[in-house]
């Protein structure tokens, strides 16, 4: 059974959430706590989940920090931050410890439905409505390349095959896997296999780092 737990101090806002969550995964065990500690004795209590979504204001810890936690606790659990900050530093902060997900709370229904589907696909969501202010931040390469240039040596370096150089330039250029698999005319199946294949390459736990490494080497640059 699927498990997700919500971390936020305000019911109500928790209890819409919940609303939501459970509509799209009928199936699911919703939890909800209104504090960190609460969430940490849920988490010891019924063990993994597939997905926290952690408020980034709690009145027990500081978001950022709870997030660290979250990530010694288990790192192989999902979090998506919620907040109420659009600051792209906040947001590029989140997203290189670990958030799989950035939303903020005044986001549309239909945002945290995308949300939730892309992050459960293994991709990484930022509302739109601080996207525009990330993608200006140097950490974060979304801007288009004027041309795709294959720099032979890193791929025996990392040990990547041509076709996986081409789908991690193409994601440093911020393009989604239904994009990369128009641009290289083949599955879009496939380019999920490769891009496993980059982030177990890079040691990445998810498509922000993967992007982050490439532009700390150099690659696709």
């Amino acid at each position: 059974m699927m498990r997700i737990l919500i971390v936020d101090d305000y019911p109500l806002f928790r209890e819409g959430l919940g609303q939501l969550i459970s509509q799209l995964y009928p199936t699911g065990a919703i939890f909800s706590v209104g504090s960190f500690e609460a969430a940490m004795r849920i988490l010891k209590r019924y063990g993994h989940f597939e997905l926290i979504m952690l408020d980034a204001s709690l009145p027990d810890i500081e978001g950022l920090i709870g997030l660290q936690r979250l990530q010694q606790h288990d790192a192989a659990i999902p979090v998506v931050i919620l907040s109420d900050s659009t600051n792209p530093a906040t947001v590029l902060a989140a997203l290189e410890q670990g958030a799989r997900g950035y939303i903020l709370k005044t986001a549309e229904i239909g945002d945290v439905k995308n949300a939730l589907q892309l992050v459960q696909q293994g991709e990484t969501y930022i509302s739109p409505a601080v996207l525009t202010a990330v993608k200006t931040l140097p950490t974060v390469a979304t801007a288009p390349l004027p041309e795709l240039v294959i720099d032979e040596p890193w791929l025996q370096k990392l040990g990547l095959t041509h076709r996986q150089f081409e789908v991690l330039c193409l994601m440093v250029q911020g393009l989604p896997n239904k994009t990369i698999a128009n641009r290289l005319q083949c599955s879009e199946g496939t380019v999920k296999l490769h891009v496993s294949a980059i982030l177990r390459a890079l040691h990445a736990r998810n498509r922000t780092e993967a992007v982050q490494a490439a532009n700390r080497l150099g690659i696709c640059s």
